[in-house]
């Protein structure tokens, strides 16, 4: 039988939650953002896809950060490239998620300052930043 692939946002989650502590992270912005500054969204894009649905999921992850200046806003976006880097080296396992990180296959852009977007997040005392990553996933082991 076909092994059930992971959900890599639970995944993505889970891995920068463990490595920001001081960071609050989501899969999707929450209402109240910017109470919970510093803060990274983190979530499954369109594009990409699993190589193999068999045993093998592949997605483009897309990573916000926002801060309250954008020097910690930077800090923030380069500490999660690196803390999502060695969740894939370390093969990041996840129970809810139902797999593990497996690799780090390729950055697509970023992190880069955003300067427009989302009204609802643009403000003079926030700062944010986005990067596009490939991550690659397994199905659980015992699956």
């Amino acid at each position: 039988m076909t092994a059930v692939l992971p959900d890599l946002d639970v995944l993505v989650r889970e891995a920068l939650t463990a490595a920001l502590p001081d960071a609050s992270v989501w899969s999707l912005w929450p209402e109240d953002w910017a109470a919970r500054l510093p803060l990274v969204v983190a979530h499954r894009i369109p594009g990409g896809g699993a190589p193999d649905p068999r045993f093998l999921d592949g997605a483009l992850v897309d990573v916000q950060t926002c801060a309250a200046d954008r020097d910690a806003a930077s800090l923030l976006a380069r500490r999660a490239r690196a803390a999502l880097w060695d969740a894939c080296e370390a093969q990041f396992a996840s129970a809810a998620a139902g797999g593990y990180l497996s690799r780090f296959a390729s950055e697509f852009g970023g992190p880069t300052e955003l300067r427009t977007g989302d009204d609802a997040v643009l403000a003079a005392d926030a700062f944010r930043f986005q990067a596009t990553y490939s991550i690659q996933a397994r199905p659980a082991r015992d699956s």
